[in-house]
């Protein structure tokens, strides 16, 4: 089988995503909640999720940080040219094991990466999103989904609260599924 991609997060990171995370709330917009974790904790595992990903693409992840947080960044990372927005999320393990397999299929619970709607306007400005999970029981290890170009999710999953399944999803959002993503390799 081949080795799935991942990061080790460490103490380092975790420290500069409390940093950056307390400095940006003041002028961040939360588009949505979760049960399992608070505004504070997702800032902070979204900060690591774009440090883990600069570590992975060969960026030092510390020269990557923002100065200022006072208006909406235009990207979190840049390679080759492309601007890149990092999309990252806590996948319950069972989960996120059948994801990082490429066993999930997309009609199932978790089979979609959601993009939330109050952030589908942001996604004219990135080349590619690229989609990453943190199992929500060990938050120590950091794995890239795949990639997309915003241009085929802008044209093709417009944002929706209905889920293939029948049920709603807790916020209206694109629904990409995850069979469409390219291999992160390719970016690499």
């Amino acid at each position: 089988m081949k080795k799935i991609p991942r990061i080790d997060i460490s103490d380092e990171m975790r420290e500069c995503a409390k940093i950056e995370s307390k400095k940006r709330d003041a002028f961040i917009k939360h588009h949505f909640e979760v049960k399992h974790l608070s505004y504070e904790e997702r800032d902070e595992l979204g900060f690591i999720g774009e440090f883990a990903c600069c570590q992975l693409l060969g960026i030092d992840w510390k020269q990557n940080i923002r100065d200022s947080y006072h208006t909406i960044d235009d990207f979190d990372v840049v390679l080759k040219g492309k601007k890149i927005d990092v999309k990252t999320e806590t996948v319950p393990t069972a989960y996120a094991r059948k994801i990082l397999r490429k066993e999930i299929l997309d009609d199932e619970l978790y089979g979609r990466r959601l993009i939330n709607e109050g952030q589908f306007d942001l996604l004219k400005k990135y080349d590619i999103v690229i989609f990453s999970l943190f199992a929500r029981e060990h938050l120590d290890f950091w794995f890239p989904i795949g990639y997309l170009e915003t241009s085929h999710i802008i044209n093709n999953y417009p944002p929706g609260k209905a889920r293939p399944d029948g049920g709603t999803y807790p916020f209206s959002g694109c629904p990409v599924p995850t069979s469409v993503l390219k291999p992160i390799e390719q970016l690499i």
